[in-house]
């Protein structure tokens, strides 16, 4: 567990930080949209700052498992394919803390635990705020999905599971699209690519 913080830690940290810069540009989309008075605008800005955090997520943790490609195939570290989302999880503690106090405000009858929900509820929609346009949506005439208590432990499964899946290709160097093809520098080029 040490050497895994010790070797991850700035990851999980780098992670958190572009949660925290896509979350402010989602919130941004969702507002203007909202002033807009469009839900279709709304779901399309929102679903695209998703899909922004994911790809950068994605391309993060495939780096990161490329990186380790070298040192499992010397034999210097044992192939573990959960250490993507073991990062995720380190990089998502604050937004399952923020859902653990979240279900603790809305079940019991606590005005203590109450407080600290309705704090927790306005931090998070904060730092997932590219989840901001989507759970405006209703599911009944009065109820936003941002009032279910659940919805808050729901929001880091995307991330967790675009990690796995981005370390487990990475460390076997499997890409989607070419889009994450390195291009070494001339001198470490295999003379047939040249």
């Amino acid at each position: 567990m040490k050497a895994f913080l010790r070797d991850h830690s700035y990851n999980a940290v780098k992670m958190f930080l572009n949660q925290f810069a896509t979350a402010i540009f989602g919130f941004v989309l969702a507002l203007a949209s909202g002033k807009a008075q469009n839900a279709v605008l709304r779901n399309i800005t929102s679903a695209f700052a998703i899909l922004f955090y994911l790809f950068l997520l994605y391309t993060m943790t495939w780096e990161i498992g490329f990186r380790d490609k070298t040192a499992i195939d010397g034999g210097r570290k044992q192939y573990q394919p959960l250490t993507g989302l073991f990062i995720s999880l380190l990089a998502n503690s604050i937004n399952f803390l923020l859902g653990i106090f979240i279900m603790l405000g809305a079940l019991t009858n606590l005005s203590f635990f109450g407080k600290i929900g309705s704090v927790c509820v306005s931090i998070a929609v904060i730092i997932e705020g590219m989840f901001t346009g989507v759970l405006a949506n209703r599911v009944a005439p009065e109820t936003p999905l941002n009032s279910f208590w659940w919805i808050y432990l729901l929001l880091p499964i995307p991330a967790l599971v675009t990690c796995l899946v981005a370390y487990i290709l990475g460390a076997k160097d499997k890409k989607f699209t070419g889009l994450f093809k390195f291009r070494y520098p001339e001198s470490d080029r295999d003379p047939k690519e040249k």
